[in-house]
Order: structure tokens, then sequence, then C-alpha cells
């Protein structure tokens, strides 16, 4: 390559580069066209029970399309009722597709995430450019990027919209960024939008904090001449941006009660541990994409070789200060963006139920790439190597390309997820038999559905939420009519039976957990008129959790029972404020009104 006069990358391997050809738009659109090919299968994909509910069916600043909500989706605190995370850019695009659809429409919702991972594909081949690889490199970087396989999870599951529209807006600050520098600090509009961009892309996700230090990798590999106090105190907006939405992070997630949940048992130099095998995972994943699972639960008690992930990460710092001494500046700055932005995902401090998760790696494995791009472009030059290379580089390609549409059919719907998990590690965990049991509770299969719960409290016997759901089953069943009067009976006492157990083992929940739990119990209280004792179930589990819908639902019916039709009036308006547009609860509403207003008369 023709080394530039302004901050070249000082790469010893830079002066085998061909020159950059001024027109390499073509190999972009084909790298964004193999990766759109290859998610298109997620078209026909439905929602799952891997938070979906949460995030976008059940979530309450989702429920009408007004302008309060739109409010309270931004709302620190009531933002942090997606699983603790702030990340309202996201919720609102799913806001956005209601208020187009007037539903949530599961086709529209993986078209739109396969579309912003197409626009991430093009801003990483622009910023591969901006950072003087050639147009072969920046083709393959982000073809790699684009296609392969640990990208599945980000794109094809729908709550990690989230992933795809951070990636996206990243990239984008990341080439501005790059954009304002190689103008030697002239336009300042490229600085700003930078600005605005990484302000945008933290809204999205909070993974986005790390792009300070991006830079400042960016500035290491141009070679800039400026002091690093310089290069610290010029990204100040950008640090601003990032402490802040930290900070309301780490509000929000405590607030939801998901700092600490799976991995509290663990001491720091255990989790460090933990941390450092993850890293290694990471590491050889980008070769060897398996296995590839929408949860990996921490094992325990920890194996043996757990603590070699203490020597990972060991290891990984003498590689790359010894690279960085021999200025093999491709390797260091490859090597430190993945670190970088790794290394808050490696669960030291934890927070989750599972330990790893493919999704973490959609951006740092940006640093991989790079590294394999530029390689590819340097021995591309060498005619030994040339056809080798092509054949090896698409051969990779396509194979990436198969594991991705394959790997993209196990998120069809709940049950080909959890069957995935199960069929992999059936006995690591109760929480994949837990999930596939709710997906056949919700379709009414319930005698599968207790068939795993029964599995999951073999593994977790005392776990309060797998003993609600199982009685959360077995009231269904009692109520469903599908039983003989005597046997349905058997079924609310057993799940009652549940439903205590589950409330004496829930003080580590947290109090929206708590209060779902007792709002189950209250409506089997009520179905056995217990009725004084299922009113102060309603009671406490609203109090825990005022937006539960089915508590105000509940306690409506029982108000009916109880001949108060005041109270049942005011829970009818209290559900249809989180539910504004059921028809049926609108209707008896409005007969209950008139009746009032009829005895009034």
């Amino acid at each position: 390559m023709t080394q530039r006069k302004k901050n070249p990358p000082q790469n010893p391997a830079s002066a085998s580069l061909p020159p950059v050809t001024p027109n390499p738009i073509r190999l972009m659109w084909i790298a964004m066209g193999v990766t759109l090919v290859t998610f298109l299968g997620a078209l026909s994909c439905g929602f799952v029970n891997w938070d979906d509910d949460a995030t976008i069916l059940n979530n309450p600043n989702l429920a009408k399309i007004d302008v309060q909500h739109l409010l309270q989706i931004f709302g620190i605190k009531s933002g942090s009722a997606q699983l603790g995370n702030y990340n309202p850019l996201s919720i609102f695009s799913f806001f956005v597709e209601k208020a187009i659809t007037g539903s949530f429409n599961a086709g529209l919702v993986h078209f739109d995430n396969i579309l912003l991972h197409v626009l991430a594909v093009m801003m990483v081949f622009r910023v591969l450019m901006a950072l003087g690889f050639g147009k072969n490199g920046a083709f393959v970087g982000s073809l790699f990027f684009g296609v392969h396989p640990m990208r599945v999870e980000s794109v094809v599951w729908a709550t990690e919209r989230k992933d795809v529209l951070f990636g996206f807006l990243f990239f984008a600050a990341l080439w501005y960024y790059i954009r304002w520098i190689q103008s030697g600090k002239e336009k300042s509009a490229y600085f700003t939008w930078a600005v605005v961009l990484a302000l945008l892309s933290c809204l999205a996700k909070v993974q986005a904090v790390t792009l300070p230090l991006s830079m400042l990798l960016v500035d290491y590999w141009l070679g800039r001449p400026a002091s690093w106090r310089e290069t610290l105190v010029e990204k100040w907006p950008f640090w601003g941006v990032s402490l802040i939405f930290g900070l309301i992070n780490v509000y929000t997630l405590g607030l939801q009660g998901a700092v600490n949940p799976a991995g509290a048992q663990f001491s720091l130099i255990e989790r460090i541990c933990i941390g450092g095998y993850t890293l290694g995972v990471y590491i050889y994943k980008v070769l060897l994409p398996y296995p590839m699972l929408p949860l990996y639960t921490y094992p325990s008690p920890l194996p043996a070789w757990i603590y070699a992930g203490l020597v990972i990460f060991v290891l990984f710092g003498l590689a790359v200060w010894q690279l960085y001494r021999q200025d093999r500046r491709v390797w260091v700055f490859g090597l430190l963006f993945f670190f970088v932005n790794v290394v808050f995902l490696l669960q030291i401090i934890t927070a989750g139920q599972g330990f790893l998760a493919d999704r973490f790696t959609y951006v740092p494995y940006f640093g991989i790439f790079a590294v394999a791009a530029w390689y590819y472009e340097v021995y591309l030059e060498k005619p030994a190597y040339q056809s080798s290379l092509r054949v090896s580089v698409w051969v990779l390609g396509l194979l990436y390309v198969g594991l991705s549409y394959w790997q993209t059919g196990i998120w069809k719907n709940s049950e080909t997820l959890w069957a995935h998990v199960i069929e992999y590690a059936p006995d690591k965990s109760g929480l994949p038999y837990w999930y596939r049991g709710q997906y056949y509770r919700g379709v009414q299969q319930y005698e599968a559905a207790m068939r795993d719960y029964e599995n999951a409290l073999r593994m977790e016997p005392q776990n309060p939420e797998m003993l609600n759901s199982r009685g959360k089953t077995l009231f269904d069943m009692a109520m469903s009519g599908k039983y003989p009067k005597e046997q349905s009976g058997q079924f609310l006492q057993r799940a009652l039976e549940d439903y205590n157990r589950s409330l004496d083992l829930a003080a580590p929940l947290s109090p929206v957990t708590q209060g779902m739990m007792y709002i189950n119990r209250g409506a089997a209280l009520g179905t056995l008129n217990r009725l004084e004792a299922a009113e102060q179930d309603f009671n406490h589990g609203l109090q825990l959790d005022p937006q539960n819908k089915m508590g105000y639902l509940n306690r409506a019916m029982l108000h009916l029972k109880l001949q108060q039709p005041e109270k049942t009036l005011e829970d009818y308006n209290r559900y249809l404020e989180l539910d504004p547009g059921n028809k049926k609860i609108q209707s008896d509403r409005e007969k209950l009104r008139q009746r009032l207003n009829g005895g009034m008369r």
C-alpha cells in the first residue's frame, strides 16, 4: 500500500499491500447481499419465550401507542422494566413497528433486525477502508462479520434488536471519528456526528460505552502523533456519554435485582477464572463456532479446568505485550479491540442466568476479523498464495453461511429453541426444561408441560419459579374443563401446595416475580372460595408489582363475586391502563358502568 503522509498505519506488512482502488462499492454490496440472503430464514421465525415476552409482547411501555407510553420508554425508572436494561432506543423501534402495523408482527421485527445487521456490515466495510485496508481485505472482514454463525443470536432473536442497532450506530460513530481525524480535525461536523451517534448507540445498548476505548485503539493504529493526554482529553464528550450510561444501567439493573443473580455464589477469584475461561471460549469460537446455545448455565460445582481461566488472562496479556514490543500493529489493534469490547461482558460482575453468550461477540469480533482481513490482503499479493487463499476464504465463508442458516432454524419457536439446548446438555440445568414447559403450557399441551417441569424440578427442587410454574399449569388443567371434576379438584389442591412452597422460597427473587406468585396463589384461593385470603394475596401482589394487569383482572373478578361493583370498576380501569386494546374488558366495563348509573337513578 502506498503509505499516506499523514497518520499512516505503521504496520510492518503495509509495504506489501496494493494501492486502494477508488471504487470498492461493488464488493461492499456483495458482502451486504450475501449477509442478507444468509439470514432470510429468520423471516419464518416467531417470537420465543426467552425475553421476547417481557421485552416486546408484554412490555407495559408498549401497551399503547401514545405520548405517555413513548415518554415511559425513555424514562430511566420506567425504562428499567426491560429486565433491568436501559435500552430505550431499541424499545422505541418496537414502538414504531407497532404503530405501523397495529400489533407486533414477528416477520417485520425479524426483517428489521436483518436490515440493521446488513447496515452494520456496510459500516464495517467503510471503517476498514477508512483505516487503510484494501478493498479485498475490507470485503473479507465485513463478509465474515456478516455471516459468521456467532451472529445468529444477535440477528435472529427479536429481543436482540439492541445488538444490531447499537452495532450499526457504533461503527457509524467510529467511521465519523476516523473521518474527523483524517480531515486534520478541520471538519467539526464529523466530530459532532460521531458524538450524536455515540449517544444513540448507548441509548440502544449499554455495551456501546466501550466506544472511546475503541477510538483510542484507532489512534494507535493510525500512529497519531498527538500525546496520550491530548487524545484522552479530546474525547471528553465520549467519556461523558459512556460514564452517564454506565451509571444509568447500574441503577436500572439494581432496580430489577438483575445484578449478581446467578453467579453470586462464586468468589471474586472464581469469577475472574470464569471470565478468563469465557475469553478463551470466545477466541476459539471464531474458527470453531460450536456449540451455539441461547443459554450457557453456570457449572456447579466449578470443574477444575475453569481455573485455567487465570492462565488464559495471563497468556493473552503477555501475547499482546510481546506483539506491541515488536510493533505488530495489526495484531495489537485487533486483539485489544476484541478485548476492550468484551471485557465488561465476561461476567466478572455477574448479571443474568448464563456465564457467556454468543451475542456478546457482536462488536468485539470486529477486531479478530480485522486481523484476518489485513493478512488476506497481504498474502493475496503473493502469486503463490492467491488461488489457495481465495478458495479457502470462499469455502470458509460458505461453511459459515450454511452453519448460520442451520442455526437460524433453531429459533423458529420456543419448542425448537429449548429442544436444541436440551439435546446438547440434557442434565446440566433445569432451565431449558422450564422454558420449554412454559411454551407447552401456553399452547395447552399440559401433559408435556408437566413432564418438563418434573425434569426441571428433579435438578432444581428448591427453585421457587419452577414450583410456581408447575402450580400454574396444575391450575390451568383444573380450569380447562378437560378433566373430571374430582381430578380437577386434586389439581387445584396440588397447585396451591406448589404456590405455598414457591412463596416460602421466594425471598431472593425480585418484587415483580414475587408479586406474580402472590397473584397466582390468589387466583387458586379464589377458585376454592377462600375469598378473603385471595383478596389479601391480590392486594399484596399488586403492591409488589403494580404493572401486573392480570392481578387487576383477577381482583376484579373477585370483587364481582363479592358484589363490590365500584371496586370492580376501579380494577377494570387499572387493567385497561395497561392493556387499553382489550375489547372484552372494555365491553365489560361499559356494562358495569351502565348498571351502576342505572342503580343511581
